[in-house]
């Protein structure tokens, strides 16, 4: 029984290992090994002890995978090993274009309903709300909308 307590504790080990030393699977496998074996031998003793062996290795390895895996960014390699998030505007990595709003442009491609336009000297890609325009047509930078921008015809009343 004291075989079968070390080999789960030594697969038990080695399924952190996987965790903390990515071994392209070689101690996952080892770790299923120790733990398969601890089983048999565990079975070997008897039926109680042999199903008490398994019910704690299907409790106990994802518990140790968890806690390896929350404990790995706080250790120092895990800090070198793990990237951290961004840090950056809130905006989502939208562009602000509050500042067109109320500007004129041109359509630099046919508008069916969304185009190009150059507004302020700037080629966006840009909505009409008057559904379908020609290239050319002169453009009021009605209103914005996250990244999309909706433009009027200067010749149909806003």
């Amino acid at each position: 029984m004291i075989t079968a307590i070390i080999l789960a504790l030594v697969g038990l080990g080695f399924v952190l290992a996987e965790v903390f030393f990515p071994s392209l699977g070689v101690f996952g496998i080892i770790a299923g090994a120790c733990i398969i074996m601890a089983n048999v031998l565990a079975f070997e003793e008897g039926d109680a002890a042999g199903y008490t062996f398994m019910v704690a290795s299907v409790v106990l390895v994802p518990l140790v995978v968890r806690w390896g895996f929350q404990v790995l960014p706080k250790l120092p390699f895990g800090k070198r090993m793990i990237l951290s998030a961004p840090v950056g505007d809130p905006g989502g990595g939208l562009p602000d274009l509050a500042h067109l709003e109320g500007r004129t442009g041109t359509a630099l491609t046919d508008l069916r309903p969304g185009g190009m336009a150059r507004i302020d000297g700037e080629r966006l890609s840009v909505v009409s709300l008057d559904g379908m325009l020609d290239k050319g047509t002169p453009l009021l930078v009605t209103g914005i909308e996250g990244a999309e921008v909706r433009v009027r015809s200067r010749k149909t009343p806003a």
